[in-house]
């Protein structure tokens, strides 16, 4: 059985399964404890049909990455994933931002924006690698109340 990566269209089984399983990183793992006391709503919020894609390897759900139309050409980008992530990064770096410009382009998204945690130094970096452009800091804006920053990508 190889590594090979293989996309699929996102449903949200998977979301709630990679919530569900132990997140990648300690800071997401906040916010998951708030969703599941939500009984997983974000979870099932996110599929949206041509907009959301999940990356599977040997048979297992690694991670899921997509956008929410919010209005007109406006979405929200989102990722989540396992811990398993750990063990395939830059395959799975590489397929976020291929799938992501492609999932924009395709649906004539315009603007792309993302929040990430302040405190969560490699979600800055992946955005900033992915393109985007931070924006300003929102204060209070997470589950928990902390702080996180809006990061927007023009198309």
């Amino acid at each position: 059985m190889t590594n090979r990566l293989i996309i699929i269209p996102y449903r949200q089984d998977h979301g709630r399964l990679i919530m569900e399983s132990q997140m990648n990183h300690m800071l997401t793992q906040k916010d998951v404890l708030f969703i599941i006391k939500d009984n997983n709503k974000e979870c099932m919020d996110l599929e949206q049909e041509h907009l959301a894609v999940t990356g599977v390897i040997k048979y297992k759900v690694i991670a899921a990455a997509g956008m929410k139309r919010i209005w007109g050409n406006v979405a929200e980008g989102w990722f989540i994933a396992k811990n398993d992530v750990w063990n395939y990064p830059i395959t799975i770096a590489k397929a976020v931002k291929q799938n992501i410009d492609y999932l924009a382009t395709s649906n004539n998204i315009k603007r792309l924006q993302t929040a990430v945690r302040s405190d969560f130094g490699i979600g800055i970096r992946f955005a900033k690698w992915l393109g985007f452009t931070n924006e300003g800091l929102m204060k209070s804006y997470g589950f928990d109340g902390n702080d996180h920053y809006r990061f927007a990508r023009i198309y």
